[in-house]
C-alpha cells in the first residue's frame, strides 16, 4: 500500500484547486475557474483524497456533498491561501503623506546642521504626520548601527562594504574667526598669523590631534590648542565670543555663519578634502518607504 503524501510534497497548486473543490462543491465548476480540463481537476481530487484519506467529496443526488472532514478543511484552508497571497503579493507602495512614520538618521552635528533642516522642511512639506530623530552615529560597528537606522551619514571611509554607500557632498577646510576679530583683518590668512591664535578643537571623541596638527607636526610647528569641543556648534558659539579662532568644515562653518558673527577665511596650509556619504544596510535596500527618505535626503541636499 502507498504511504499518503506528505505536506512537503504537495504542489502549491493543488491547495488551490482543493480550494475551488471545497467552495464549489463540483469538479466541473472547479475545473472552469481554475481554466484546466475537468479531466485534470479529477486527478487532483484523487491526489488529494489519497494526502487526506478521504473522499472529501461524495456523491449526493445529482450533485456532490463535502464530507465532514472537507467541511472542516474549508474555513482554514481558505483561511491560508489568503495568508499566502499577502505574502507573496507585489510590496505596496509607499504612501508618506499617509500615516504617522518614524524616520532614524544617524550623523554627527555637522549633519544635523547641513542636512536637517532642509529634510525636516521637506517631511513637514510631504510626510506632515511624520517624525525625524536624529541621533548620534557609532562608529565602533557599523553594521549593526546600520541595522538600527534608516541611514547613516558621515565620513565614513572604511565602511564595511555589505553596506549600499553613496557619497553626498565633498568637504574641505575653512578657518573661522569672528568677523570684527582684531587681527584677522585681511582677505588672505598667513601661517604666521593663523598659528599666533589660540585655537578651538573640535573632536568627536574630545582628545586627540586634527589634520591641522598632523601637518604641523611634519613642519616642526604647533599651534595652541586652548579648549576642545566635540561638536562644532559650541566650537562655533566660543569663537564668536572671542578671540579664538577654529578650524572646521566649509558647509558647516557656512551654516553657521548665519547664525552667528563669523567670518570664513582659506587655511593657510593644505588640508585634505573629504566625502560625507550615506550608508543604509542591504536588508533596507528594496523597502519602498527607505528608498523615498533617502531621495529626500538627495533633494534635501541639492535645495529641490
Amino acid at each position: 500500500m502507498t504511504p499518503p503524501a506528505r505536506a512537503t510534497d504537495l504542489d502549491p497548486r493543488l491547495l488551490q484547486w482543493l480550494h475551488l473543490l471545497l467552495q464549489e462543491g463540483s469538479v466541473s465548476r472547479a475545473a472552469l475557474h481554475a481554466n484546466v480540463t475537468q479531466s485534470a481537476m479529477s486527478h487532483a481530487l484523487r491526489q488529494m483524497r489519497a494526502h487526506f484519506d478521504d473522499p472529501l467529496l461524495v456523491r449526493a443526488g445529482r450533485g456532490m456533498q463535502l464530507t465532514a472532514r472537507a467541511l472542516a478543511l474549508k474555513a482554514p484552508l481558505a483561511q491560508a491561501l489568503q495568508q499566502l497571497q499577502r505574502v507573496v503579493a507585489p510590496q505596496p507602495g509607499f504612501d508618506p503623506a499617509a500615516g504617522a512614520h518614524a524616520f532614524r538618521v544617524a550623523m554627527p552635528d555637522y549633519g544635523d546642521l547641513v542636512l536637517a533642516p532642509a529634510l525636516l522642511a521637506r517631511l513637514r512639506r510631504l510626510a506632515p504626520q511624520s517624525t525625524l530623530h536624529c541621533v548620534q552615529p557609532s562608529d565602533f560597528d557599523l553594521l549593526q548601527a546600520a541595522a538600527q537606522v534608516d541611514v547613516l551619514i558621515g565620513r565614513y571611509e572604511r565602511a564595511p562594504e555589505s553596506l549600499h554607500r553613496r557619497v553626498l557632498w565633498g568637504e574641505r577646510f575653512v578657518a573661522i574667526a569672528r568677523a570684527d576679530h582684531p587681527r584677522w583683518t585681511g582677505d588672505v590668512l598667513t601661517l604666521d598669523a593663523y598659528l599666533a591664535e589660540s585655537h578651538v578643537l573640535v573632536s568627536p571623541q574630545g582628545v586627540g590631534l586634527g589634520p591641522v596638527d598632523a601637518w604641523l607636526q611634519r613642519q616642526g610647528r604647533r599651534r595652541h590648542v586652548a579648549c576642545t569641543f566635540t561638536q562644532f556648534a559650541s566650537a562655533a558659539r566660543q569663537v564668536a565670543g572671542s578671540d579664538l579662532v577654529c578650524t572646521m568644515p566649509r558647509r558647516v562653518a557656512e551654516g553657521l555663519a548665519q547664525h552667528a558673527p563669523l567670518r570664513l577665511w582659506e587655511p593657510p596650509l593644505p588640508l585634505p578634502s573629504y566625502e560625507v556619504v550615506m550608508l543604509w544596510h542591504a536588508a533596507q535596500h528594496q523597502d519602498p518607504r527607505h528608498r523615498w527618505l533617502r531621495q529626500q535626503v538627495v533633494a534635501a541636499l541639492r535645495g529641490s
